[in-house]
């Protein structure tokens, strides 16, 4: 587990960003088969975008994030948010 997954798991977080309702995640770590991430809720503002930002929930977005790195990383276990709820 070098920098060549690292980048790779970066790669797929940018590329994902746009559908996590205004979520944002940084990566962590990545041990064992298991991925963390720094969670950033949803900003709550309905005028600042079309998006309803207040139905995008952390178990959402891990939905999203492990099927997203599930196809790109064989071996992926997990993946853990830390921080707002």
């Amino acid at each position: 587990m070098g920098p060549e997954l690292n980048e790779k798991v970066e790669n797929i977080l940018f590329k994902i960003r746009s559908s996590l309702g205004g979520a944002d995640v940084l990566l962590k770590d990545i041990s064992e088969g298991i991925v963390t991430l720094e969670y950033y809720r949803p900003l709550s503002n309905p005028s600042a975008c079309h998006v309803d930002r207040t139905r995008i929930t952390k178990e959402i977005v891990i939905e999203i994030l492990e099927d997203h790195l599930k196809r790109a990383i064989p071996g992926l276990r997990k993946v853990i948010l830390l921080g707002e709820e």
